[in-house]
């Protein structure tokens, strides 16, 4: 089942659209006019968005690939009273998967919602496991970090070095650019810190038999395995000197030797070395070889840490939910405004992989139908992070002057869903003032 956007003017059309829904064990959103559509749609994408061309403040054919914008993933079925045929080309043209027209019949609609759902949650389970997590948002450090993958992508075998705060998603980033290159090779991980240093040369470059005591069969190496593909090495900064040594050798001239090997082995590979580390300073203590770093850093990317991307905290937890549901058998729940500011105001110091450990919890062993900060289990941050109750009318005002009272922005600058900023706003009653 799925989460369904019903955007119709006509109450009476939205009450018995809703309960039809409903009733089949889907969820649903509403919206009476395109902008409140614009807004549901980004605050939490919805799976399929049912749509009313007939709207009193926009042209529901204009209004579909501002939908899409808003989100990427969701399937739009237009339902209206305009019969014709340029009407349904003119809709289908623009971005929807289907039309309806009305009087719709339960049946069809149900069968053409459940199956768009259905498609929409393929697709999402599929950004997951090719790299979409980390990019789940509009950040302005996620969208640069794309525009450089485009273009990396098109040199396969240019050296990478990502960094980043562990569980900010280095690894994510490493198959994404793996997905946009298209290799013909496999994407190989290998966590350096997580083998023993008298182990991992021959986990990297293979052994013959007989190299060593338990050397039973010739093996091949991850990076023998890797050619023609990409060769992700995480916590690269915990590889020893003599083994960084090899490394540079392979990264010069594409050729290794197996352990207790006479035979040089040449392949081709993208190597991305990933790290947690400041390894300018290994540099300088003598941890950690110059020579590498800077054939390894060819090209950089920074991962940032989730706190410093608050405005796609929320919208990620959606989308986090979806996976986590399948897995654990469970549907995904509505957020509460509460935990919704818990989640924008912690400190996340395990980034993603701590958000979706939170999620998980809540989904497992929250009780009630939707989601509160105490099935989160999060501590409450500094309220100076959002504005505190103390002065927060005061302090909402000043940013939004600051920021032209253009609501995403000064969100983005307050670290709060625009949801948020917009109930606050109706709260205290702020309104732009006439100059």
């Amino acid at each position: 089942m799925g989460l369904c956007l019903v955007v119709e003017d006509d109450a009476s059309q939205r009450m018995m659209l809703r309960a039809t829904l409903k009733a089949a064990g889907h969820r649903t959103a509403e919206a009476a006019s395109g902008s409140a559509a614009l807004r549901a749609a980004g605050d939490n994408p919805p799976d399929v968005i049912l749509l009313d061309l007939g709207l009193p403040d926009a042209d529901g054919l204009e209004l579909i690939p501002k939908l899409l914008a808003a989100a990427p993933l969701s399937r739009i079925v237009v339902i209206t009273g305009q019969d014709s045929v340029a009407t349904a080309v003119g809709a289908l043209r623009s971005g929807a998967r289907h039309y309806l027209v009305k009087p719709w019949d339960r049946e069809e609609l149900l069968v053409v919602v459940g199956r768009e759902a259905r498609a929409v949650q393929a697709d999402q389970a599929r950004a997951l496991r090719d790299g979409g997590t980390v990019f789940w948002g509009s950040a302005p450090q996620l969208e640069a970090i794309r525009g450089k993958l485009l273009r990396i992508a098109r040199s396969p075998f240019t050296p990478v070095l990502v960094s980043g705060e562990t569980g900010a998603g280095k690894e994510v980033v490493a198959r994404e650019l793996h997905r946009l290159s298209a290799p013909p090779g496999p994407f190989i991980p290998v966590n350096c810190a997580a083998v023993p240093d008298e182990l991992l040369e021959s986990e990297l470059f293979g052994h013959e038999r007989g190299a060593f005591t338990s050397a039973q069969a010739r093996r091949r190496g991850l990076t023998e395995l890797a050619d023609g593909g990409t060769l992700f090495l995480d916590e690269v900064g915990d590889m020893s000197l003599s083994l960084q040594a090899k490394l540079l050798r392979f990264l010069q001239d594409h050729r290794f030797f197996r352990v207790g090997g006479e035979q040089e082995i040449s392949i081709r590979c993208r190597v991305v070395a990933a790290t947690n580390r400041d390894l300018e300073a290994m540099m300088q203590a003598g941890a950690f070889r110059s020579d590498l770093y800077y054939r390894l850093a060819v090209v950089t990317l920074h991962v940032p840490p989730l706190r410093e991307r608050r405005e796609d905290i929320v919208p990620l937890a959606y989308h986090l939910q979806r996976e986590i549901a399948t897995d654990v058998g469970k549907d995904p729940r509505q957020l509460s405004p509460a935990a919704e500011l818990a989640l924008v105001r912690h400190l996340w110091p395990g980034n993603v992989r701590e958000l979706r450990n939170r999620l998980e919890r809540a989904l497992i062993l929250g009780a009630e139908a939707t989601i509160q900060p105490s099935d989160l289990d999060l501590s409450p941050g500094s309220p100076a992070q959002t504005g505190g109750a103390i002065g927060e009318p005061e302090r909402l005002r000043r940013v939004l002057e600051e920021e032209s009272w253009v609501v995403a922005r000064a969100a983005r600058r307050l670290g709060v869903p625009r949801h948020w900023l917009r109930y606050r706003i109706k709260k205290h009653g702020l309104s732009r003032r006439e100059r």
